[in-house]
């Protein structure tokens, strides 16, 4: 393997390697900033092969602030973030080097010195130096931690990952002490004795032979403390799993990833069925530099032990605004959801909690209720957990600030003599329910919370600037005889539901007058908390009954409990539109902007998807500073490149550019055939907010009713749901598999975050290390989505100015709870061409 700059002839590096994805160590003393690397690799007796088609430049460096997990007392290493690549770092207690290390990439594991370890009551300090520069930047952790088991001689014992099958040369370890000496035996030779300094370990070693005994145990060998072995026989390899071509496909060059594979596999990638490359697997993911041919299909396949793989799923290689892919499980299939993608919401450890219900199917079994998934947006996985034991089918939810999620209401009984259940009657269960992503180790995620005064079916939760929990509307329980809406106003604050009182702004009867036009009613209504603190609705809400009465209905705004329960009208449709058509219901989406900092946090709603090219609406609620006290619908202009036709069922989602992408929808809520594939992005051009013209590649699953979509960690937007034709009924029409659009930045170099603090509260200045791409311009934070029934309540987007206080380090300033309502967010840096980087999870508020 040799590294060139640029086309000097003179490699930087030139070494022997043993797997396809390593590091390289260089010559440092050559590299500049704004360099282009090279690489080539020779077989012995082969020509030298063409330098790589994409190369990687050479960052500036930056002597940043370094973070480490706080070590165990004896632990003989320690795993360092927020590395400078290249970077000379030490670790120091009490004065004494313990151990020492260069950083190839963002990471090191630093390995202490022979008769060194991390000793008890001192702090341990990490030190960091760029190009030889005697200067350092340190961090201090608290004082190393007692390890956590109760026998100082006894270590927990290691796990083999099996099955340990032939031919493989890869063995993984888990349940490693970070810090622990690690060993692995092949009969009964050690093939590997180090510190470890991470709860798992893949150790590469020549391939396995079927029959053979491993073993494997860890100690503190300064201390004395060890663990048992445990122990695991090589089996025969029986097949290999289609590998699975992960994106970005851009049409230029770049660095593709391939995953599901086994280690030491010979993986071969092909262009319409000829072949383009090969490699050696050295993990289960690898990334593999090459040039690909704009229009054509990949596939892939590996070979092993004799063994080849089926040919995967083909990839054709098109980004013109972005690319969509189908979910695949570890057979390459598509990957089918079992609770049904109705309601979703992402959660701060990355993953997505799908619920459903009885997933629109009147049920037989009270058991089929009892199903719900955590997707995992890193791995693209779904695995079933425990779920509420009523029927949260059509509830409300909202976040906590804590990062719980709040599931309120859903369906008590289904109508028998209703053609139209929204214009008939549900009956809304009083049931709530909390989610905790992080409930401990045995400990359910669900927990049964105290009821509502009233069951709701159809209801909005919304999470105030103060944090608590509003929630409105739905169809009461079938015991309330009277209401067709539930008028209740209640809020959950701490613990515990409060009820406010009834408002006369939700039309609660079964019959409105002649003079009144019918309404489905006040369900799923679209509610934003405000620049002011207020809430308003952009749902129309109940008409003024005078004579005659005022129509078509206002939007309206609420000023808080102190207020009471009474609304304040503020506007009706633009000029010349005589009613709300569409919008009345709960089939079109609707968001907050994005809030700028430089626009003084201005609160604009969008309500969009109706047919027609001027068919979005927005409304200016004003500043914090300066609100509107009589806000205004307007319409927006002409819309993107999807025929301007109706999306019913669709959905909004706010992205890390700051752009709105709208997906999903059909333009006959009875006929998956008008679905509308095509997504539209809205976009901020100074002036306003335009829809782009582009054309937009198409998604390949209709999305129809009880459809949904969430923005992921990493920019990219997770849909799923859907049932065929609207139709309620059991799987033969429900969409159970899951589709993910990859937008356009992810085709772009794109920063990195380092030295994320876990909180910081409103008021407070946020300080980050950002890598990789310059200038960054912008922090934006996106609050944690929950979304179902084309609406989602708690997605916010804030978009902060950023000021660069030191070389790669970044400041803001985080604004109020108005602004900033309590809660978790992903934090993205965007470059001034709005590039976003990868999202990292961060907690907003006290």
């Amino acid at each position: 393997m040799r590294i060139y700059i640029g086309s000097d002839p003179h490699p930087i590096a030139d070494t022997t390697v043993d797997w396809a994805d390593t590091f390289v160590a260089v010559d440092q003393s050559r590299l500049v900033p704004n360099q282009l690397l090279r690489a080539t690799q020779q077989r012995p007796g082969e020509p030298e092969s063409p330098r790589s088609e994409r190369g990687e430049i050479v960052e500036k460096a930056f002597n940043g602030k370094v973070a480490f997990t706080t070590p165990f007392v004896c632990a003989q290493a320690l795993h360092v973030q927020g590395c400078c690549p290249g970077g000379e770092l030490e670790v120091l207690q009490g004065g004494v080097l313990l151990g020492h290390a260069q950083a190839a990439t963002d990471e090191v594991t630093i390995t202490f010195d022979a008769g060194e370890r991390v000793g008890s009551g001192q702090k341990v300090e990490v030190r960091q130096r760029i190009c030889g520069s005697p200067a350092t930047v340190s961090t201090i952790s608290g004082m190393p931690t007692t390890p956590p088991w109760n026998d100082d001689q006894q270590l927990p014992t290691p796990s083999l990952v099996e099955p340990l099958e032939e031919c493989v040369g890869l063995v993984t370890v888990t349940g490693i002490v970070p810090g622990a000496v690690l060993r692995l035996r092949r009969e009964g030779s050690t093939v590997f004795d180090s510190p470890v300094a991470h709860s798992t370990m893949s150790i590469r070693i020549a391939p396995l032979q079927l029959g053979e005994r491993f073993e494997t145990d860890q100690i503190f060998q300064l201390c004395k403390s060890h663990s048992q072995a445990d122990t695991g026989e090589v089996v025969k390899l029986q097949s290999l799993l289609p590998p699975r071509i992960d994106g970005p496909m851009c049409k230029t060059a770049q660095k593709l990833t391939l995953s599901r594979l086994k280690p030491a596999a010979t993986v071969i990638l092909m262009a319409n069925g000829t072949e383009i490359g090969r490699w050696q697997a050295g993990a289960a993911s690898m990334p593999v530099d090459i040039a690909l041919p704009a229009g054509a299909t990949l596939t892939a396949r590996q070979e092993l032990c004799g063994i080849v793989s089926p040919v995967s799923r083909g990839r054709r290689v098109t980004f013109a605004g972005g690319r969509w892919f189908r979910v695949e499980d570890e057979k390459g299939k598509d990957l089918l959801a079992k609770s049904f993608a109705i309601h979703v919401a992402l959660t701060n450890t990355g993953k997505i909690v799908i619920f459903s219900g009885d997933k629109h199917s009147k049920p037989t079994d009270l058991q089929d209720v009892n199903q719900c998934e955590l997707f995992d947006c890193a791995s693209l996985t779904l695995k079933k957990i425990d779920a509420p034991t009523s029927d949260v089918f059509c509830s409300g939810h909202a976040f906590l600030s804590d990062g719980r999620l709040l599931v309120a209401g859903g369906t008590e009984s289904w109508p028998t003599d209703s053609p139209d259940p929204h214009g008939g009657h549900f009956g809304g269960l009083k049931d709530a329910w909390m989610f905790n992503p992080r409930p401990g180790e045995g400990k359910p995620h669900w927990s049964r919370e105290q009821p509502m005064k009233g069951g709701r079916w159809y209801p909005t939760l919304l999470t105030l600037h103060n944090g608590i929990v509003l929630a409105l509307s739905g169809h009461p329980d079938d015991a309330d005889a009277v209401r067709h809406q539930n008028n209740t106003m209640e809020v959950w604050a701490g613990d515990g539901w409060t009820q406010l009182g009834d408002t006369d702004a939700i039309d609660i009867r079964r019959e409105p007058p002649a003079a009144v036009p019918p309404l489905a009613g006040y369900l799923y209504p679209r509610i934003f908390s405000g620049p002011r603190g207020e809430v308003f609705s952009a749902t129309p809400i109940a008409a003024e009954l005078s004579d005659p009465p005022q129509l078509p209905r206002a939007s309206a705004s609420w000023a808080g409990p102190a207020a009471g329960v009474n609304w304040t009208r503020n506007s009706r449709p633009p000029a010349g539109i005589p009613r709300w058509d569409a919008y009345e219901g709960f089939n079109m989406p609707a968001t907050l902007l994005p809030l700028l900092e430089e626009e003084g946090f201005r609160f604009q709603v969008l309500l969009a998807g109706g047919a027609g090219r001027t068919s979005g609406w927005t409304i200016d609620l004003g500043t914090p500073a300066a609100p509107v006290s009589a806000p205004q619908w307007t319409v927006l202009g002409p819309r993107g490149q999807s025929n301007a036709r109706a999306r019913f069922n669709s959905n909004l989602v706010l992205l890390p550019s700051g752009e709105v992408l709208l997906c999903n929808g059909v333009e006959d809520g009875a006929d998956d055939d008008t679905a509308v594939l095509e997504p539209e992005i809205l976009k901020n051009v100074g002036a306003g907010w335009e829809w782009d013209q582009n054309a937009f590649p198409r998604a390949g699953v209709p999305r129809n009713y009880h459809s949904t979509a969430l923005l992921m960690p990493d920019g990219r937007v997770f849909t799923g749901g859907g049932n065929i034709d609207a139709k309620p009924g059991g799987q033969e029409v429900r969409r159970l598999n899951l589709e993910i659009y990859e937008p356009w930045y992810v085709c772009r170099n794109r920063p990195r975050l380092l030295n994320v603090p876990d909180r910081v509260s409103n008021g407070q200045t946020l300080n980050v290390d950002v890598r990789g791409v310059e200038p960054i311009d912008r922090l934006a934070l996106v609050r944690c989505g929950s979304a179902t029934h084309a609406f989602n309540s708690d997605q916010r987007y804030i978009g902060l100015i950023a000021h660069e206080v030191e070389p790669g380090r970044y400041s803001v300033k985080i604004p109020s709870t108005v602004v900033a309502v309590p809660g978790y967010y992903l934090l993205y840096a965007c470059t001034q061409d709005r590039v976003p980087s990868k999202g990292v999870f961060i907690r907003i508020g006290r």
